[in-house]
């Protein structure tokens, strides 16, 4: 046989393993540079809010949007699955393992998130949207309370004694206290706690909700969530039970149960003293005028059924729950409390109303104000060139209005939306005609100027805008001269009004609350740290902290409410009551 005549399957062999392709057992480079640049992303994404400080303070000033905690966390999580999805996806479908090994990766993954969320689920979320999560079949904290039982009042004290008592100087009578300003001119607080700790009067279970207390002549009013009842109550603080909590005195509920995993569970609005009566606005909207003395019932509005807003549409405008405290006003001729009303899917129709005053007395309505859609924020009253004004923070807009008949007499664009980037925070004054607004979603602080422009007619000139600062997303400022005191997106600042940035930043307190008083600055952290704060230093000066609250699930958002010397306290799971110090 010839050289040349070869058997061909010699050939043949080299050539098919030539063809193969080698195995694959590492990810490729595409897939590590892929997964690099995501995890750079997360990581981004959980330094972000740490960019306000040092020579990247122009980077933060320039990416709006690391200043939102929340958006950074969310950054951080998309960042961070998909780093570790995209190497996962490639050994499972795309390398040369073996089956088992290849699918074992994966079902671990499966097998434990399953059976993670099947024991637990998300019962509640932080303001920066951190999840929070408790046992899936367990009952929540509200549910387990004890029926609320009114107790008798002490041998010799009538009921309605309390009704015939004179004004009291330390009431706290509404929402962010007697001029609604957030803010006291006293008692001097003591500043050392070391020497002069905060003394813990009493510590009690509460059902759920966001209410902040209302207090006068020795009794407390918030709102909470007890099972299925929503429910308005009164406690006794001068006179304790045996297990040193404060007496139930009364408690009025309507079957409500208002719930979202992003807004927990129960009421929100803090309850109005007026006239010897409680108002108050549960989160499904339903408005009780409510005898301050003996706890019945004088009326009740549902006003979802008044204004033909059906609870379909009312989650999907309003996601997360009526927030809006009310608000009272005298008349020459007559009392009134006034309420954002809104109103059905439709935008600017007769059928849509800003505001509605109800006789206090009746409940009869005496007028309605506007037609825009409601926000999360409550009326208060304005004045512009000496004469009162009832200005409405809308769903996009800001807008003031007549006292007497709710006519709109003006109205100033501040964009937003209650089932997405929504508003809570308050018109506050400034004087001379100018007033202050925040809230968050990278809008940040405004001030602006009212003026009269003719008869009943009135211009409305934007002075300041800053995005950068007091992005208020769950909370109100504190304003103390030129200097505003508020969280921005979860960090403590002070700022100068017409500043580019502010005079300090504090991390560390989430998406608290704040109330000025002289000038020291409390400051209550989501997570139920007390601080004292120097509101006069040009650096970020804290004076004392404590541990206040705890909670199983819920963070800490309720505003603060100080009684005299008294600082009132609670979350969605108790409530507690401290003696500050005072050097008067």
């Amino acid at each position: 046989m010839s050289s040349d005549q070869t058997n061909p399957s010699e050939h043949d062999v080299p050539q098919s393993l030539a063809q193969q392709k080698p195995p694959r057992y590492v990810p490729p480079r595409w897939v590590w540079i892929t997964s690099a640049v995501l995890l750079l992303i997360g990581v981004l994404g959980l330094y972000g809010e740490r960019l306000g400080k040092g020579p990247l303070a122009s980077l933060y000033d320039f990416a709006w949007f690391l200043r939102d905690g929340s958006f950074c966390n969310l950054i951080m999580l998309i960042g961070g699955f998909f780093a570790l999805f995209i190497p996962l996806m490639w050994i499972t479908f795309a390398s040369s393992w073996p089956t088992r090994v290849r699918l074992l990766p994966l079902a671990l993954i499966v097998l434990m998130v399953g059976g993670f969320f099947t024991v637990f689920k998300i019962k509640a979320v932080s303001g920066n949207m951190i999840p929070r999560f408790g046992y899936r079949w367990a009952k929540d904290p509200d549910q387990r309370l004890e029926q609320f039982v009114s107790v008798a009042p002490p041998a010799g004290e009538k009921t309605a004694d309390r009704a015939a008592l004179p004004p009291d100087p330390h009431a706290w009578p509404q929402f962010l206290g007697p001029e609604r300003n957030n803010r006291l001119p006293g008692p001097k607080l003591a500043t050392d706690w070391t020497a002069h700790p905060p003394q813990e009067l009493w510590r009690m279970p509460i059902g759920a909700g966001w209410s902040g207390f209302a207090a006068q002549n020795g009794r407390i009013y918030t709102m909470e969530q007890r099972d299925q009842q929503e429910m308005v109550t009164c406690y006794d603080i001068e006179n304790l039970t045996a297990d040193g909590q404060p007496s139930p005195l009364w408690g009025v509920g309507v079957e409500a149960r208002h719930y979202t995993s992003m807004g927990y569970f129960g009421p929100r609005c803090t309850p109005l003293l007026f006239d010897g009566r409680v108002y108050a606005l549960g989160a499904t909207g339903v408005l009780s005028c409510v005898d301050q003395a003996t706890g019945q019932v004088v009326w009740q509005h549902d006003l979802l059924e008044m204004y033909g807003v059906t609870p379909e549409v009312e989650s999907s405008n309003i996601a997360w729950g009526r927030s809006n405290s009310p608000l009272a006003y005298e008349l020459p001729d007559r009392k009134i409390v006034i309420i954002p009303a809104g109103g059905p899917d439709a935008q600017n129709s007769e059928a849509m109303v800003s505001l509605v005053a109800f006789d206090a007395a009746t409940g009869e309505t005496v007028w309605e104000g506007g037609h825009q859609q409601i926000s999360y924020a409550s009326p208060s009253v304005i004045h512009v060139d000496g004469a009162d004004q009832i200005c409405s923070v809308n769903e996009a807009t800001i807008t003031g209005h007549d006292p007497a008949t709710g006519k709109q007499l003006w109205e100033m664009e501040w964009p937003g939306k209650s089932n997405g980037n929504a508003t809570c925070s308050q018109v506050l004054p400034l004087g001379n005609n100018q007033f202050f607004v925040s809230k968050g979603y990278g809008q940040g602080a405004r001030t602006f100027e009212v003026k009269p422009a003719g008869e009943e007619s009135f211009s409305v000139e934007s002075l300041w805008d800053n995005a950068r600062l007091l992005n208020t997303k769950f909370t109100n400022v504190s304003i103390q001269g030129e200097e505003v005191f508020g969280i921005d997106d979860s960090i403590l600042e002070k700022v100068k009004l017409g500043a580019k940035r502010p005079t300090w930043r504090e991390r560390g307190f989430g998406h608290g609350q704040v109330l000025l008083v002289g000038d020291v600055l409390l400051v209550m952290g989501e997570e139920g740290n007390l601080a004292a704060v120097d509101s006069q230093s040009d650096k970020y000066h804290e004076y004392a902290r404590i541990k206040a609250l705890s909670s199983e699930v819920a963070p800490t958002w309720n505003p603060m409410c100080l009684y005299g010397d008294l600082l009132l306290v609670r979350n969605a799971e108790e409530a507690a009551c401290y003696r500050l110090a005072t050097e008067d």
